[in-house]
């Protein structure tokens, strides 16, 4: 699950200062043995290096003006501390990720596939921010809301309404709509439903998400809807790259109209969002899945995220994470 930190005295400057460039030393030199397939890659901390290569967030590029003159920004190095705190999770996965390196600080059962609910709607935001024109207006229509039982969490939309995608977005991400959802899936694409479905798995394999699969765009209980801890960060990584969404899920409530001034009263369900310490994403929760929350903070003013996917407690199970994070790491 995760490793203990090593229990001691105080560094001093002169060693802590050694063993930081002989650590960076010594992973750089199996890094390179790793690659060259000179040793084998289940050995022992070359598994756990060579898993860290592969924590990868694929985004897009952006072109940056030349300028030498201005100094690099490298994001620090997560280590722990000299001290051990016991961690309380019962949630079926967890993981804690630091977001400036993608080092994994803590993590159980991140490749079991399971049931997310609503966490699939970072998917559907993720191809209308990829495909779609926000500033676009559509008019609801009936049958997009007739696909939405009656028990789900909507934005309220009624069949006639003229809509923006952006107004959609907000709701699907604030207020967690499947009215949102649906209507996105319906009409972002000329196949319609059925191409949004299939452009999901494209975009799952796109981004390397290994064991991932969707057949909805809501996160409805099913067999075939599902992702794991470890792929779910990186989608969320991904998406947080895009400073609409980072807004959009920082939100704690918010109205938004339709095109003929019709208001629709949005609330975010994340109870720990506060926009300091916690400032995203994403809550979800389905009989089938449990509950589940994906959540970015701060510890130590550095941005780490956390996954908890099926517990009874997500709120309860994401501050442990956070409070755990906060003390066995420093940066």
């Amino acid at each position: 699950m995760f490793t203990r930190p090593l229990a001691g005295g105080n560094d001093k400057g002169g060693l802590r200062m050694t063993l930081f460039y002989n650590g960076i030393m010594k992973t750089l030199i199996i890094v390179v043995l790793i690659f060259l397939d000179i040793i084998p890659h289940g050995v022992p901390f070359v598994s756990d290096i060579q898993k860290s290569l592969e924590n990868n967030v694929k985004v897009e590029t952006h072109q940056v003006a030349d300028n030498t003159n201005e100094p690099l920004n490298f994001s620090p190095l997560p280590y722990q501390n000299n001290k051990y705190y016991t961690l309380t999770a019962s949630a079926k996965a967890y993981m804690v990720v630091d977001m400036g390196t993608g080092e994994i600080l803590l993590h159980h059962a991140e490749d079991s596939p399971l049931q997310i609910a609503s966490l699939t709607k970072l998917m559907t935001a993720r191809l209308l921010l990829k495909d779609g024109d926000l500033s676009k207006t559509i008019t609801v229509r009936a049958s997009d809301l007739n696909k939405v039982p009656a028990e789900e969490a909507r934005m309220w939309l009624a069949a006639g309404d003229k809509v923006t995608y952006n107004t959609l977005l907000h709701g699907l991400l604030i207020n967690s709509g499947a009215d949102a959802a649906v209507t996105i899936a319906d009409n972002l694409y000329p196949g319609g439903y059925n191409e949004f479905i299939s452009k999901m798995n494209e975009e799952a394999a796109n981004l390397n998400l290994k064991n991932t699969h969707f057949d909805n765009p809501v996160g409805w209980d099913s067999a075939s809807n599902y992702s794991t801890a470890q792929d779910l960060q990186i989608l969320a990584r991904t998406l947080l790259q895009n400073d609409t969404f980072k807004k959009i899920v920082g939100t704690k409530s918010e109205t938004v109209y339709s095109e003929n001034g019709r208001p629709y009263n949005l609330q975010n369900t994340n109870e720990l969002l506060n926009g300091t310490t916690v400032f995203g994403i994403k809550t979800g929760f389905t009989n089938g899945a449990g509950q589940c929350l994906i959540a970015a903070g701060k510890v130590k003013g550095q941005n780490v995220l956390t996954v908890v996917l099926g517990t009874g407690d997500r709120f309860g199970q994401t501050k442990n994470l956070l409070e755990w994070t906060d003390l066995v790491y420093n940066w």
